[in-house]
Order: C-alpha cells, then structure tokens, then sequence
C-alpha cells in the first residue's frame, strides 16, 4: 500500500471501520513508511484533543449561551432596535396597516377583475 492510499484510509482508520485486510495493509503501510507513521500519530492525537475540547464544552454549553445572552444585552441596551423583527419595531408609526391594506386592494382588484370578466363574457354574442 503505498503513502497516498494509507493517508485516504485515515478517516476510517479514526472511525474504526476498517476491514481486517485494510487494517494489516495499513499497519504494514505505517511500519514501511515512518513519516506516515508520524502523520497518523499527529492527526490521531489531534482528534483526541478535539473530542476532549468538545466534551469539554458540552458539559459548559448547556448553562451559557453566549448568542442569546448578547442579543438580549444588545436588545436592552438598543431600546429594542435590535434583534426584533420588523413588524414590531414599527408599532405606533401606523406601519402594521400597510400588509392589511395592501391586502384589501388586491382582493378588491381581483374582485373586479373576476366582475368584469364575467359579464364581458355573457354580454359577448
């Protein structure tokens, strides 16, 4: 097995499904090659810090959170500019009629239309 096909078993070399057949050819591939050896080494010890790092911050992120506490701080601080959706910013400025009657003048306008159409055709010969 040569450098390059032992480096793309990496990842399953780390999960641990390799066959037994893929696990000789890969353990004689690190003991053939020792900068291989070295890579795999390297990348094995750097998964394990990872995993301890994200059991670590498992067992912290459940008590904060950051994003909520920010927006929340930013909201108060803001006087509620922030992190508020639109139609809320613009209570008391009238802005919340606007999808209403944007609403009323479709519906009139397609009730009109469907009215003209529909005489159109009966007073058609």
């Amino acid at each position: 097995m040569t450098p390059d096909e032992a480096r793309e078993l990496f990842p399953d070399a780390l999960d641990g499904t390799l066959t037994a057949a893929q696990q000789q050819a890969f353990d004689a591939a690190l003991a053939e090659h020792p900068e291989l050896e070295a890579e795999w080494a390297e990348l094995r010890d750097l998964m394990s810090e990872t995993a301890a790092m994200a059991d670590a911050d498992a067992a912290v992120a459940p008590s904060v959170d950051l994003l909520r506490g920010v927006q929340t701080k930013l909201r108060r601080r803001s006087g509620g500019r922030f992190y508020r959706d639109r139609f809320s910013r613009d209570v008391g400025r009238g802005a919340q009629m606007w999808p209403l009657v944007a609403a009323t003048v479709m519906l009139l306008v397609l009730g009109t239309a469907w009215y003209i159409l529909h005489f159109a055709q009966e007073l058609a010969p």
